[in-house]
């Protein structure tokens, strides 16, 4: 009997499965294998000195079977891939061990060494958590949808190499004959014909329950394939996992499943495809929706009208917004190939271009506005409300809201709401105005604390005005007067004040009224054109009882061009075409403007206009605080008190007489007046009658009476704002360079103001007097700065006065020198140089005064928008879109997030988000 061991590999002979024969061939091949005959191989050390058996492209390890049947591994020092790479494996040597598993051997001869581990407790609980692996395929339920199918596809089989396991080795068990088995990576990839090694996509480790399982069968399998072990629980019989695998494979079911997996595949690349096609439409119609909303932008912004009579294709003019996009698309072909298309009259559900579409933008867009506006508001924590009415085109009641607030150190008047007013009354503007802040989330009660409005009973009504009803929920919503509707009543009360200015304006009334026909017109502008040729050409300006400065401008043009009307006046009543009434009335506006009474009247109105017209201007600008209103007031009412002197009298009388001798009149002075002498009655005592000169007549009965009348208007007019100002007085930039220590301030300094706005007396005091101390250093050291600064937040009035110009006594020059300091000069510069935390009252207590409005031109000026909107040919514009239009055309100077309004007008439908979304 032969040798029971070999002596070559130590392998022991089993005499039930070996028969003689078998274990001579056995011996031959070790003899043939290890040449060294008379070495006897109790381990493999020697075998792992000379060659790098591994995995090819999956980790450097080198496993083997020891004599008695125990698992050897040797761990390299070095650090090996993870992962399969089957192009490095074509070349390998490959040799069963002594279970019949595949062994991949590398041929390269490596130096390192490598330490021997051998493994013989049982390791089976060294598993992962599910949560390390995602595509784990124990946490796949049962029934797999849609979504949770195309997860796992894209995520790829569960094929972890040892390394990314749990002490870097795969778990170990004994089998039934007491032999430690696990998986292994080699069983990743499956020997072909020709020698290669594919990987199998099928093949799927479980890390969290040590189990392999057919992922492919699992997710696309049918039926009868899902309930196959592999795929429904999976396997951990190492000993057989060969041929579990091999006989796997070979399943028509699986083959199915593998079928299913490719079309699948092929599905997703064709969606993903689809994909690319939907976002590259979604990208043209974007385009063409961001175009559309520039051209709204646009025609919004300069007030024009969007829609034409005639919007078919056969129009010559479609109207300016549709012109306006034809022409935009001759520079953009996407837009020009979607215009085309419309044309043709091809079956498209969505043009971009209709009336619902571009209501729902201009919606859309002026949400945005008022968003950004409310949430300055929000920001600055207090804001005043400006309200007016007017009747538009179409005989309704419009409502505007104008909101005032501080933003970033400059004040800010924004458009917030136009709603239309059924109930004029102050209980139902009042019912208006709680609904738009309800609807916009405006916080009145508690954030608003001041108002303004003009002088309607229904609007300051002491008793059930919409200012009483606002301040019985809010008592600290202050209310102002708007200061340009008081001085315009001013202005109004000084034309009616004496029988000759009543005579002058209704003289002057009617010779507009007569000019401005259409053959006396073009006679007015000829004579100006053949006296100055090179001067502008000018017309008759109309009196306007809500323009403001109407009557000054009308008179400007009587004065400047009074060579050019009489010459006017003369031509038509000399023309032979002029009817006898024509005649009649040209010749009697000769005499009447050819009169010295006339020309005293007019230089003095103009002098008096030239003073009001300048501080109204001044008094339009938003940048104005309620200080900076009050001492412009009280300046000109100093200005007209220089004014009423006799050396001011003597000015206007010579100004008058170098006007008429200019004009060649034929009256430039005073009539004399011949003496009158009074009859003696009997038991009189003789005595002729006092002569009163002219000059002493048109200073005493004209002169002097009309300024006392304008004087006496601006102290009762304004006295209500005079007294708001004691309690503010402190704050003006005079009061606080003036105080310097505490014992200056007054006992109740800023008590009203603590009242107000509840902030604390005594830190205000101090931030006060810290903050005066070093105000003037402050502003001068920052003077160059602040003007500009100044400068820029008067730059939307060309037509600011220059008091200072003007003036000659002493005292008043000092005061008009101290306005290049205002509050809101303070404000800023608290803000600008991050001095807020360090004064936080002072900052409030400025705050709350820059945010008091002087006047409600803001709302004048919607309003004038108002009447370029819904014009004659636009009286039935729908109110939503009149707001959207008006909010777009007043702040202009918003930005707007096309994308953003592109993706808000998306969700508005589901064919609109389909169209419009990436998807």
């Amino acid at each position: 009997m032969s040798n029971m061991k070999c002596e070559y590999c130590g392998r022991e002979r089993d005499l039930k499965k070996i028969n003689e024969v078998n274990w001579k061939r056995h011996v031959s091949s070790c003899k043939l294998k290890f040449k060294g005959g008379n070495k006897r191989l109790d381990t493999l050390n020697y075998f792992f000195k000379t060659t790098k058996p591994c995995i090819t492209g999956i980790l450097d390890l080198d496993i083997s079977l020891n004599n008695d049947g125990k698992q050897l591994v040797n761990y390299p020092s070095a650090s090996c891939s993870s992962f399969f790479n089957p192009t490095g494996i074509s070349d390998s040597d490959v040799s069963l061990n002594n279970d019949g598993n595949d062994v991949q051997i590398c041929s390269a001869t490596q130096n390192e060494s490598y330490s021997q581990i051998n493994i013989e407790e049982d390791t089976s609980q060294l598993c992962c958590y599910p949560s390390d692996f995602p595509n784990d395929p124990a946490i796949l339920p049962t029934t797999v949808s849609y979504e949770l199918k195309n997860h796992f596809f894209s995520l790829g089989p569960c094929q972890p190499s040892a390394l990314e396991l749990k002490n870097k080795i795969f778990p170990q068990k004994k089998d039934s004959q007491g032999v430690m088995r696990s998986f292994h990576e080699t069983y990743y990839h499956r020997k072909i014909e020709d020698g290669k090694f594919v990987k199998r996509l099928w093949l799927s480790y479980s890390p969290s329950q040590d189990r392999f399982y057919c992922i492919t069968c699992k997710l696309f399998g049918l039926p009868k394939a899902k309930k196959t072990f592999l795929a429904d629980k999976g396997s951990n019989d190492y000993k057989n996992i060969k041929r579990t695998i091999e006989n796997h494979e070979s399943f028509p079911e699986h083959l199915t499943s593998e079928m299913a997996r490719v079309m699948y595949e092929k599905n997703v690349r064709i969606d993903t495809g689809m994909h690319e096609r939907v976002n590259r439409k979604v990208a043209e119609n974007r385009q063409i929706v961001s175009i559309v909303i520039d051209a709204l932008i646009f025609s919004a912004r300069q007030n024009i009208a969007l829609r034409g009579h005639n919007e078919k294709h056969t129009s010559t003019n479609r109207g300016n917004f549709l012109e306006l996009c034809s022409f935009i698309s001759t520079y953009n072909p996407i837009l020009k190939l979607h215009l085309e298309k419309l044309k043709e009259n091809k079956i498209n559900r969505l043009s971009f271009l209709s009336n619902v579409t571009q209501n729902k933008l201009l919606c859309i867009l002026a949400d945005m506005v008022r968003k950004d506006i409310l949430k300055q508001v929000n920001k600055s924590g207090q804001f005043a409300v400006i309200i007016d009415t007017t009747t538009d085109v179409s005989n309704q009641e419009q409502l505007t809201v104008i909101l005032r607030y501080i933003d970033e150190g400059k004040p800010q008047e924004r458009l917030v709401a136009l709603e239309t007013a059924s109930d004029s009354t102050g209980l139902g503007m009042f019912k208006v105005f709680c609904s738009i802040t309800d609807k916009y989330n405006i916080n009145w009660k508690t954030q608003m604390i001041a108002q303004t409005y003009d002088g309607a009973a229904s609007m300051q009504g002491k008793y059930s005005g919409l200012k009483t009803r606002i301040q019985a929920e809010n008592p600290k919503a202050m209310f102002t007067w708007c200061f340009a509707h008081k001085l315009n009543l001013v202005i109004v009360d000084t034309c009616d004040c004496c029988i000759n200015t009543k005579t002058f304006f209704g003289n002057v009334g009617a010779l507009i009224e007569f000019m401005r026909a259409r053959k006396r017109t073009a006679a007015f502008v000829e004579s100006q054109e053949i006296l100055n040729p090179r001067e502008q050409k000018r017309r008759i300006k109309r009196f306007s009882i809500t323009r403001w400065t109407s009557h000054d401008r009308a008179l400007v043009v009587i004065q400047e061009k009074y060579s050019a009307l009489l010459k006017a006046l003369e031509n038509i009543s000399k023309a032979n075409d002029s009817d006898r009434n024509t005649t009649s009335t040209a010749k009697n506006f000769i005499s009447v403007i050819t009169s010295f009474q006339f020309i005293l009247v007019l230089v003095l109105m103009r002098r008096i206009f030239s003073v009001s017209t300048e501080v109204s201007n001044y008094l339009q600008s938003k940048s104005i605080d309620f200080m900076q209103a009050i001492k412009m007031v009280n300046i000109a009412k100093n200005r007209l008190k220089i004014l009423r002197t006799d050396e001011g009298c003597t000015e206007i009388i010579n100004t008058a007489k170098e006007f008429a001798t200019k004009n060649s009149l034929s009256q430039c002075d005073f009539k004399m007046v011949r003496a009158r002498k009074k009859k003696i009655m009997p038991g009189e005592l003789s005595r002729d009658e006092v002569l009163q000169s002219p000059t002493d007549l048109f200073r005493c009965d004209v002169c002097f009476k009309v300024l006392d009348a304008i004087i006496t208007s601006i102290d009762t007019r304004f006295n209500d704002s005079q007294e708001i100002l004691k309690d503010l007085s402190l704050l003006t930039p005079e009061r606080m360079l003036s105080i310097k220590t505490k014992s200056e301030l007054p006992s109740s300094a800023f008590e009203q103001l603590s009242n107000w706005i509840d902030i604390d007396t005594n830190k205000l005091q101090s931030e006060y007097l810290t903050f005066s101390n070093s105000l003037n250093d402050l502003f001068n050291d920052n003077y160059s700065t602040t003007t500009s600064i100044y400068n820029d937040k008067n730059n939307d009035r060309t037509d600011q006065p220059d008091f200072s110009s003007k003036i000659s006594d002493d005292s008043e020059i000092e005061e008009v020198s101290t306005t290049k300091m205002s509050s809101l000069d303070i404000l800023g510069l608290l803000s600008s140089h991050n001095l807020i935390a360090a004064f936080p009252n002072l900052y409030l207590a400025y705050k709350a005064l820059c945010i008091i409005p002087a006047s409600s031109a803001s709302a004048e000026r919607s309003f004038s928008k108002v009447k370029l909107v819904k014009s004659r040919l636009r009286s039935t514009i729908g109110q939503n879109r009149l707001e959207s239009l008006l909010i777009l055309s007043c702040e202009r100077d918003i930005e707007i997030d096309r994308n953003e309004a592109i993706d808000i007008f998306a969700k508005s439908s589901d064919l609109l988000m389909q169209n419009l979304l990436f998807k």
